[in-house]
This record gives C-alpha cells, sequence and structure tokens, in this order.
C-alpha cells in the first residue's frame, strides 16, 4: 500500500488549528488513529493528543481550547489514567497529559504499531519507534508486545475492529497467537468498553471481516454474557448481512456503492424515531449471541433506545421473515405490534435475506404515516368503549380497548361508526347502538 508523506501533517489545517487553540503547548503530540489515517488517506475527525504535563496542568489547555469550540472540556478516569475530552458534534479530541511518563514511553506502551506513529505539533517530526512505517506500508496489523495486549484485554478486540475499518490489512501471525492465548482474560474486562469496540466494529465497512476473526480468535465467548449461548453457526452463515447493514442508506433507495453485500435495498433506522441504524447493527449480534435478556445486556452502555429495538428485533426476526409476503393487514398489525422497534426490525431481516422483494414494500406501507403503527389515535376513547361495553375500567376493558386498535391497524374499521358496529357485532356490546 503506497503511504502518504508525512508532510502532509504539517500542512494539516485542523492539526494547526487545534494546536493554535490550546495555547501552542510545549512538547504536544498528536499519536495513534488520526496519523495513520491521514497517512492512509483517510479522513478522520478523532484527535488523541499527549502534553508532558499533569492532568491539572494540562486543563488550561484544554479548557482553552474548548472555548474556541463553544463546548466544556470534561476530565475522565482517574490517576494515572486520566484525559481530558473536548467533543463537539464534528471533532473529537483527547488529550492525554502524561504525568511522569516521556513521550516516547507513552508510544512503545500503545496497542498496535500502526497506532504508535506520532507527530510533534506543529511541525514534526514523525516519531517511529516501532516499526509503524514499515508495517502500514506492508498493511500489517501488528501488536507492539504481548505485554501491552495483556496489560488491558480490550486490546484483544481492536484488532478485529481495525480489520473491519481497514478491510486491506492483515493480522499479523504472532499477534494471532497472543491474542488467541489472551482471549479468556477479556471476560472480566469493562462491558462499557467491551461494547463501544463491538460497535465500531460492526459500523465498520468490512464489518464481517471483523466478525470472521472475532469468531476465528475466540473473541466472541468471553466478549459476551453468556458463552454457551452463542450460536457461531448462525453468526458465520449471516456475517454478511453485517455488511449490509454498515451501509448507509437513504429513504427509499439502495445500498450505497461499494458494499459487498448489496442486496435489495431497505432505509435505515430513522433516527427522528428515536432509533438509530446502530439498532440494527446490534440486532445482529445479539441474535448471534442467542438474545440475551436486556438487564445482561444493560452494562454494555448502549443506548436504551437502541439496545431495546435491538433486543425486539433479534426476537421477531424470524416473525418478520415469515410475514414478509403475508397479506397487507397481517404486515400492518406486525408493524403495530413493532413500534418504534420496527426499522430495526425490517432492517436485519432485510440484511438476512435480501433477495426476498417484499422488503419494499412493507417499508413503504410503514413509512407512509409511522405514527399510526407506533402510536395510532383510537377512533373512539375508553369511556365511549366503556358505555357501549359495559365494561368497568380494569384489565378487561384494556384488552377491549386492544383489539379495537388491531381492528384499526389492520384496516378492518376505519371509522367512529365502524368501531361502535365493531363492538356491538363482537359481542362486546352492552346496550343499543344509537
Amino acid at each position: 500500500m503506497k503511504i502518504r508523506s508525512p508532510s502532509i501533517l504539517r500542512k494539516d489545517p485542523l492539526l494547526r488549528q487545534v494546536w493554535e487553540q490550546l495555547g501552542r503547548p510545549l512538547r504536544c503530540r498528536v499519536t495513534g488513529g488520526y496519523v495513520r489515517d491521514r497517512l492512509l488517506g483517510r479522513p478522520s475527525n478523532d484527535l488523541d493528543l499527549t502534553i508532558e504535563a499533569t492532568a491539572e496542568q494540562a486543563g488550561r489547555p484544554a479548557r482553552r481550547l474548548a472555548r474556541a469550540l463553544g463546548v466544556r472540556a470534561h476530565l475522565f478516569g482517574t490517576e494515572p489514567h486520566r484525559i481530558w475530552r473536548i467533543e463537539t458534534s464534528t471533532l473529537k479530541v483527547e488529550l492525554w497529559p502524561l504525568g511522569t511518563l516521556t513521550a516516547d514511553q507513552d508510544i512503545r506502551r500503545r496497542d498496535f504499531s500502526c497506532n504508535a506513529l506520532s507527530w510533534e505539533l506543529p511541525n514534526g517530526p514523525l516519531v517511529d519507534l516501532v516499526g509503524g512505517m514499515n508495517d502500514l506500508g506492508r498493511s500489517r496489523l501488528r501488536a507492539i508486545s504481548r505485554a501491552n495486549l495483556e496489560s488491558d484485554p480490550v486490546r484483544l478486540l481492536r484488532a478485529p475492529r481495525f480489520l473491519a475499518q481497514l478491510p486491506s490489512f492483515d493480522l499479523d501471525d504472532e499477534t494471532r497467537s497472543w491474542i488467541r492465548e489472551l482471549g479468556p482474560s477479556l471476560r472480566p474486562a469493562p462491558r462499557e468498553r467491551v461494547g463501544q469496540e463491538l460497535l465500531t466494529l460492526l459500523r465498520g465497512p468490512a464489518a464481517s471481516l471483523g466478525i470472521t476473526e472475532c469468531v476465528r480468535l475466540d473473541l466472541f465467548g468471553p466478549a459476551s454474557p453468556a458463552a454457551d449461548r452463542i450460536d457461531v453457526e448462525w453468526i458465520t452463515a449471516h456475517q454478511r448481512a453485517a455488511d449490509w447493514l454498515a451501509i448507509r442508506h437513504h429513504a427509499g433507495g439502495t445500498p450505497a456503492q461499494g458494499g459487498r453485500h448489496c442486496g435489495a435495498g431497505v432505509p435505515p433506522a430513522r433516527t427522528t424515531l428515536g432509533v438509530g441504524d446502530d439498532a440494527a447493527r446490534l440486532a445482529f449480534l445479539i441474535r448471534g449471541w442467542g438474545t440475551p435478556t436486556d438487564r445482561e445486556l444493560a452494562p454494555y452502555a448502549w443506548p436504551r433506545s437502541d439496545r431495546e429495538a435491538a433486543l425486539t428485533a433479534a426476537r421477531e426476526l424470524y416473525v418478520a421473515l415469515s410475514t414478509v409476503d403475508s397479506p397487507a393487514a397481517d404486515r400492518r398489525e406486525f408493524a403495530w405490534r413493532a413500534g418504534s422497534a420496527f426499522p430495526a426490525i425490517i432492517a436485519l431481516a432485510a440484511a438476512v435475506e435480501p433477495e426476498r422483494a417484499g422488503w419494499h414494500r412493507w417499508w413503504r406501507q410503514w413509512s407512509r404515516n409511522p405514527a399510526a403503527f407506533e402510536d395510532p389515535h383510537s377512533l373512539l376513547t375508553g369511556g365511549e368503549i366503556a358505555e357501549i361495553t359495559g365494561i368497568n375500567p380494569g384489565p378487561d376493558l384494556g384488552e377491549v380497548v386492544r383489539g379495537l386498535l388491531r381492528a384499526q391497524v389492520r384496516g378492518e374499521v376505519r371509522t367512529p361508526g365502524g368501531a361502535r358496529r365493531w363492538l356491538f357485532g363482537s359481542g362486546r356490546g352492552g346496550c343499543q347502538l344509537p
């Protein structure tokens, strides 16, 4: 792979801007993913900066940068791993105070050689102490040392995560051996960090490669709530669905060009409904994990709305697959029962069986008026239904109300008069209709 000249970092407007807004601190370096991605010609808006200072001393430049960006700086972690984070909608900066460490010591303790390249702001030089440039040129993902992986087991998941993001790279044989040996140490690792690594993997353009590596490296077991429930055969059989879900879609369109699994296109889950694209991606993982309970998934710290929609999608996957070619009334009823989780369900189902032609039709049926399925407006009030049926407020009346809503969603009832006739005709009426 052809690597761009490090001189592009000297001309990088974002690096220059951030350095100026920090107040031009002495011995400040950008290290890790931003350097790697810029040398590979990839865009990036995620900066890891190191500064030779304590956390308290680093607070001044961190707050200065935050003020310039119109946000606040936040201090996270505990000694000796405290960081300042400044984040906007388009930029994320983490400022790592080195404390008693030197910049070179910090480089040597990192995970992979391609993430240990460092550029001293503003004019360089590029510092490469561990052969990172050579590995970039060879498209090789190589751990700096076994001890560095052992010191932070979450790093084990970064190997498949990077392969999902950089599909042209290969995992070094020795590194592969270390990860397999250390895999069980991932079990007690913080689930919040494990969850973030897995979600980032699922967002990668080659998510299926990352999933394949997770299977090969035996990482899904220690990363999951319960290793004995993992359905490896299902994951392996449907891993290309993860690529399909990683592609962003446009309403009514097909997957973007360049995806390796471009079957029938279905628009993604709509963030305006509180369900993001991530819900469908997580649903794939949750189904492969044997559909754990919500309590088991909560420690992974995925947004609650995404987690709940993903869990529903995993549970309802095969119902959706069996309903897609059913009559319109049955499809409407399914969408009503699914509620806000419906986009995640249909996205997962369409990714698993993209050759089915009915996904577009079902999506159009729902997208004309999502509110009619998520929160349909009853044709009659609860009081009116109670008066007609003679049922007092309580569970029995609630059952009748829901039954009327079901008939309404299915298109069997369309007007208040029709609702009254439905109640009377179903044997629920307790008085003569007017």
